[in-house]
């Protein structure tokens, strides 16, 4: 339903006050007026009936018919009353205005009712005889004591209905005149209300839209200066605790953005309140999208979901460890539940702190791995050292030609068990220096490292007749740590003349590539086949362990190689096919 205006309902309200007002005044003044207008007409008729009746003489017996006639007729004239005189049986016997022939009996009259019983008769009607209103005013006129006739006079009421009619259109003009200036009154008052009005709207708009720091002017009158002074004031303290209230959101959102742990809260209908950054990336969701949303829909995992359903109805906190797949990578997650509760103490929701150890249990399988493997790798030279010591101790020291050969194979895995502790140390060593950033780097040519690493293994390459190739274009420079490069560059360049055949021959080159500098390392070896390519400079993976072993190899070389270029802020890559070879290559960071 449409709303009226405000100057319509103030205008209709004084029209309304007029116009009752008006009625009643004038319908007041209308009735006294009229009242008073008869009231005096009826005394003056009464004082001029008495005049009459000394001209009688008291007795109207002695007058004959003619002669009271005349009398009547000319006091009627002088007076402009019409007189009549009544006997006590309702004759009229004269009437200064018609015939009293022609007039019936006027015995019912209620005014010669009253007078033949000796009162002062009134009465308004219309007269039968000349058709007007007229006001009727009887005396009973006394012989001895008793009534003798009734005299009555009469006077039209047309000048007192016309006078009425002149109030009547005076009243009417001055509730016009009074109803249009409450008109012009109420458009000024509604006015000067609604611009009071627009601007607390104007405000409360303001104040809406979360401008707190717009300012209400304050009115003249007391009442709207109390509503505007009380806008000004909430709007004050709303913004102070909108303030207080963002800083703690804004606070708490810093909180959990830079938490590493994902944080997800659920309210009572197991509908998401919110999450983290850390959670969202965790689920792979938008946090927007997810939130208010169920947590069966967002999240399609039932050991989660079992967790926060029993963090709701338990009183305690829970604790699990669930697998989630999340983009085909499972991810191993620590999971904390506990109830959300609110001022009261009641419960509203549960919350759930998801540390993701996925890395913590890929480390420490990697060092059950690594346990493994190096006792495995200790193992077997150590076993091999004490069957043959315990065998030269049982007797075969005295067999010149097989101590020798016992004492040459024990040598042989002594230094094989050494040059594990020497790759183990030096692993140990290239990794607290990547992790503790303490590894010392600076500019340096990459051509010497190359020569000094083709330098170093050249008496291998020799031994099978292999010729190393060096290829580089310009002179090349990058931050680096040459001994521990060179160790690098080493290892790789040895491990391609193991597994290349004699006579064959490797390839060493280095170039720039964009903001990286590529130390290549080929050979034209048997190659290795795509599933290990993946695994090779892992601690321990050899892809022939048998080959690996009888060449030399303590399977820590290549992981060594991985380290050392991390240490640089690098990393490494291989290409290999079976039949065709292979290429290890070592990416650093020019600058």
């Amino acid at each position: 339903m449409a709303r009226p205006r405000l100057f319509w309902v103030l205008t209709t309200t004084y029209l309304a006050i007029v116009l009752v007002c008006t009625v009643a005044l004038g319908w007041y003044a209308v009735t006294s007026a009229r009242d008073f207008y008869l009231s005096h007409t009826s005394r003056e008729l009464e004082s001029r009936l008495r005049l009459v009746d000394k001209q009688l003489g008291g007795s109207v017996e002695r007058w004959r018919q003619p002669d009271l006639e005349a009398l009547v007729r000319e006091l009627g004239s002088v007076s402009g009353t019409r007189f009549t005189v009544i006997a006590t049986d309702g004759k009229v016997l004269a009437d200064s205005v018609a015939s009293p022939a022609a007039m019936g009996n006027h015995g019912d009259r209620p005014e010669v009712v009253a007078a033949l019983d000796g009162r002062v008769g009134r009465a308004t009607r219309e007269s039968p005889t000349l058709g007007v209103e007229e006001m009727y005013v009887a005396i009973p006129l006394l012989e001895n004591g008793r009534v003798a006739a009734v005299l009555r006079a009469a006077v039209p009421l047309t000048s007192v209905n016309q006078a009425l009619h002149s109030l009547y259109w005076r009243i009417g003009i001055s509730a016009a005149v009074v109803a249009l200036a409450s008109a012009a009154i109420g458009l000024l008052v509604s006015r000067r209300i609604s611009r009071q009005m627009r601007s607390i709207q104007r405000g409360a708009v303001a104040y809406a839209a979360g401008d707190f720091g717009y300012k209400l002017e304050m009115p003249r009158t007391v009442e709207f200066g109390a509503v505007v002074q009380s806008l000004n004031e909430m709007a004050a303290q709303l913004d102070e605790k909108i303030r207080t209230i963002t800083g703690q959101k804004s606070e708490r959102e810093a909180i959990l953005s830079s938490m590493v742990e994902g944080v997800l809260a659920v309210d009572s209908e197991d509908r998401i309140i919110t999450l983290n950054a850390a959670a969202a990336r965790l689920f792979a969701v938008d946090r927007a999208d997810a939130e208010r949303r169920s947590l069966q829909e967002v999240v399609r995992n039932p050991d989660l979901q079992r967790l926060v359903a029993q963090a709701l109805h338990t009183q305690e906190p829970v604790e699990s460890e669930i697998t989630l797949r999340v983009g085909g990578q499972e991810r191993v997650l620590q999971v904390n539940g506990t109830v959300l509760r609110d001022a009261e103490g009641n419960g509203i929701g549960a919350m759930a702190v998801l540390n993701d150890v996925s890395r913590l249990k890929a480390l420490e399988s990697m060092r059950r791995e690594f346990v493994a493997n190096v006792s495995h790798e200790i193992k077997t030279p150590v076993t091999s050292i004490k069957g043959f010591a315990e065998t030269l101790l049982d007797g075969a020291m005295h067999i010149p030609e097989d101590a020798e050969r016992f004492l040459r194979i024990i040598a042989g895995q002594a230094d094989r068990l050494n040059s594990i502790v020497e790759d183990l140390l030096s692993l140990s060593q290239v990794e607290q220096a990547g992790e503790a950033g303490g590894l010392t780097l600076h500019e340096a040519s990459l051509s010497d490292v190359l020569h000094v690493a083709v330098d170093v293994c050249d008496p291998k390459a020799a031994a099978k007749r292999i010729t190393i190739d060096v290829s580089m274009v310009g002179e090349i420079y990058a931050p680096i740590n040459p001994p521990l490069l060179e160790q690098a560059v080493v290892n790789l360049i040895d491990n391609a003349i193991k597994y290349s055949p004699e006579g064959a021959a490797v390839e060493v080159s280095c170039a720039a590539d964009g903001d990286e500098v590529i130390i290549a390392v080929r050979d034209w070896g048997a190659g290795i086949a795509r599933e290990h390519l993946t695994h090779l400079f892992e601690r321990f993976y050899r892809v022939d362990k048998a080959r690996s072993r009888d060449l030399g190899g303590t399977g820590l070389g290549l992981a060594i190689v991985k380290h050392i270029a991390q240490a640089h802020h690098g990393r490494v890559s291989v290409e290999s096919a079976l039949g065709k070879g292979s290429t290890f290559r070592i990416h650093l960071p020019r600058g």
